[in-house]
């Protein structure tokens, strides 16, 4: 008869399973890490973990999901300590390179397979649903600002768009030239911020 868990028991297994997947995941990716592996670090039978997640890729996206409610949460805290659209953009330009410098989980998912990897075991339903979210938040960032009117009067789907675009460069610093990158990012940081701001709404 399967083993049955108090829900402070559930929280504790589901946790621990967040915390250990993305260790792993970091570490080794998505298809290099297997469920066996999983449970062992967590320290729970295999059968356990289905109680939870009907696959790995299912554990990979909410540790996927998580990482995001907290990149959201540092985007808030930049639009209330930023006195302008302007320098909102220059610190959500700049910060979002650090993000990837400092987070190895989502690093991997931009910079290898893993990504499409779990998108074949997802249901397409959740994957829709979690496409149309991310894109509704950076969205709704772009048009808080432009409430202001601070920015200039382009689609907030371009300017998601450029944003999205400027991040990719990040995995082309060898061409870059790494010696420079740190440089190169704040510049660019700085002249996307300024052609997007109206001229007459720049910071005196």
């Amino acid at each position: 008869m399967p083993k049955t868990f108090t829900e402070k028991e559930k929280e504790i297994i589901r946790n621990t399973l967040i915390q250990k997947g993305s260790e792993l995941f970091s570490k080794y990716g998505l298809k290099k890490t297997s469920i066996t592996e999983l449970t062992n670090a967590a320290g729970i039978a295999q059968g356990t973990f289905y109680n939870f997640y009907d696959s790995k890729e299912e554990l990979y996206f909410e540790i996927l999901e998580l990482e995001e409610a907290n990149s959201e949460q540092d985007l808030e805290e930049i639009l209330k300590s930023s006195k302008t659209a302007k320098e909102a953009l220059r610190k959500i330009i700049k910060g979002t390179f650090k993000f990837f410098e400092t987070n190895q989980f989502i690093r991997r998912i931009y910079d290898s397979k893993d990504y499409e990897l779990m998108v074949r075991k997802l249901p397409p339903e959740k994957l829709e649903n979690h496409q149309i979210s991310d894109t509704l938040r950076v969205l709704n960032i772009i048009k808080r600002m432009q409430q202001k009117n601070e920015l200039i009067k382009t689609r907030p789907e371009v300017i998601s768009g450029l944003l999205r675009a400027i991040i990719i460069l990040y995995f082309h610093q060898d061409e870059i030239g790494k010696d420079v990158f740190p440089e190169v990012t704040d510049l660019l940081a700085d002249i996307v911020a300024d052609g997007l701001v109206n001229e007459k709404n720049k910071e005196k």
